[in-house]
């Protein structure tokens, strides 16, 4: 646990705020912190409605301690999600295997390239992700205890409802659809649906509404209902029904991307899929099926994909694959040689995949590097070791079935992740635009008193900036530089000829602009910045 946070932090202090999601909801908390108003999420004085408000309470109360400019301040939420996650996984991989066993779901779990990446990320998905084993876990428990003819605990329907109202507060009606997708797949399978009354229905509900209806009552107050109606309109269904913000894919993409995201997990996958009617016939790891197999089809079928819908299911895939840990080194069976081959084919293709990723990795420190890409390349090439490291490892543990193999193939996992979010993505200056603009800015000899920002308007220069930052159009960042003595407008090169010939148009004297550039990663555009001010008047110099 302590490996973990260390590898986590050094990420949360060294990479700059990324767009878009994470600076839209870290301003959008650094706001509330500001306001006072934990009631109304904004970003700007725009109305928020896309999470409830559960993230940026957590946020905000961070920030309030940690300091409200810097980015790391809104990523420890994430931090204690993954510390709690991975305690959690341990525990509950206990009542599945022995405490070795346990230890290496969490190890494998702790190290996993989305995990780990969502983990350096000051949004809602590695909470959300905690949330989900809480509530799963304790789902696990009334099914177990109406399988085995036991009475569950008397908190665990506290735990059960408590972890789901938590998660509607921090991203709506995910966890209540992943419970109810997984115990109608446990109906379907028993054919009975009496054994629901145990789970404590009305007492749930209530819980539910008096967790999650306080807040829903006062925002809808605050905003005239507009805030849950755009939530519900313009972020749920939009999600459901098409495809949103191009982020659309074809159905079985998650399916086909799941190795990659697993690393170092993928070699696992030969042996749990072809050991399903196994898993069928025990009471937990039926459970863990209904967990993955419902929710897995539903964001399969759901237009909208991001690499970060399949998250609430990691834990319980992992707790299904850690136990082909010691047998994946089988005995060649006399006629069946060619399946053997197959799989040990596949294991290894699963191991390889983090030369895949290591090469990626590498092809963004030469494209991106920028100024600072003799420090990308070599951290990318410090990671392609670590990832050959771990294919070694991943090999031996391939031949020989054996503990150590395997654990230091984690170990090589969990360092190429460090030496990636902490040390290339810091180092790929290119696409750290906003960062490289709030610099410059602090650099200049004297502060502006406001500033303007004309075709560049992502959410971290916001951040960077602060909320005061206004976003304006090319004509109106050339009168802004009129009416605002002192200010600076940042002109993007797409929209400088429409500046400058406004500019010229009301007479405004500019001084020679700083010139930045780089790449706006959330559009995929080369972009050029200048940062404009205006000439001031100099008396004594017209008098000469």
């Amino acid at each position: 646990m302590a490996v973990l946070s260390v590898v986590v932090l050094i990420g949360h202090h060294t990479v700059p705020p990324l767009d878009r999601d994470e600076a839209r909801f870290a301003q959008a908390s650094k706001q509330m912190l500001q306001t006072g108003d934990y009631i109304t999420v904004r970003f700007q004085d725009e109305l928020r409605a896309k999470k409830p408000v559960g993230i940026y309470w957590l946020q905000s109360t961070f920030a309030n301690f940690l300091g409200a400019d810097d980015i790391s301040s809104y990523r420890f939420v994430n931090l204690l999600a993954l510390l709690a996650s991975v305690f959690a996984l341990y525990h509950m991989a206990l009542q599945f295997y022995d405490s070795r066993a346990a230890f290496a779901a969490a190890a494998l779990f702790s190290s996993g390239f989305l995990v780990l990446g969502e983990a350096h990320i000051a949004k809602t998905d590695t909470l959300l992700m905690a949330l989900a084993l809480g509530q799963q876990w304790a789902l696990m428990r009334f099914y177990i205890s109406w399988q085995t003819g036991l009475a569950p605990t008397r908190d665990n329907w506290i735990w059960f409802w408590g972890c789901m109202a938590a998660g509607i507060l921090v991203k709506g009606p995910v966890l209540p659809a992943l419970a109810a997708l997984t115990l109608a797949a446990l109906c379907l399978w028993h054919r009975q649906v009496g054994w629901l009354s145990i789970l404590r229905l009305w007492r749930g509900g209530f819980l539910l509404l008096l967790l999650c209806l306080p807040w829903a009552i006062l925002v809808t107050i605050a905003t005239d209902g507009e805030f849950l109606a755009n939530a519900i309109k313009s972020d749920f269904l939009a999600k459901v029904e098409a495809s949103q913000e191009s982020h659309g894919a074809p159905p079985g993409v998650y399916a086909f991307l799941l190795g990659l995201l697993i690393w170092p997990a993928s070699p696992l996958l030969v042996w749990a899929f072809t050991n399903v009617r196994t898993f069928a016939a025990s009471t937990e790891t039926r459970f863990l099926l209904a967990w993955i197999i419902p929710f897995w089809l539903m964001i399969e079928l759901i237009p909208t994909k991001l690499p970060h819908y399949p998250l609430p299911l990691f834990p319980a895939i992992i707790l299904l694959l850690i136990g082909g840990v010691g047998v994946l080194s089988g005995p060649k069976k006399t006629g069946r040689k060619w399946k053997y081959f197959v799989g040990v084919g596949f294991r290894h293709l699963g191991v390889g995949t983090g030369l895949l990723l290591a090469s990626i990795v590498l092809f963004f420190a030469f494209q991106y590097g920028g100024a600072t890409s003799r420090r990308a390349i070599l951290f990318a090439l410090l990671a392609f070791a670590m990832a050959s490291m771990a294919a070694w490892y991943g090999h031996q543990w391939i031949r020989h079935a054996l503990w150590r193999p395997f654990f230091n193939m984690i170990g090589a996992a969990m360092l190429f992740h460090l030496i990636v979010f902490a040390g290339v993505v810091p180092a790929l200056s290119q696409i750290h635009v906003s960062s490289a603009i709030a610099k410059q800015i602090a650099a200049l000899p004297t502060k502006p008193s406001v500033i303007a920002t004309t075709g560049y308007q992502e959410p971290s220069l916001v951040f960077l900036l602060g909320r005061n930052l206004l976003l304006l159009g090319a004509s109106e960042a050339a009168l802004f530089l009129i009416e605002a003595p002192g200010g600076l407008a940042i002109i993007e090169q797409r929209q400088q000829d429409a500046f400058l010939k406004a500019a010229s148009q009301l007479g405004v004297r500019l001084a020679p602009p700083v010139q930045l550039s780089g790449i706006n990663i959330s559009k995929g555009q080369n972009v050029i910045i200048f940062l404009y001010s205006a000439e001031m008047f100099d008396a004594n110099a017209s008098k000469e």
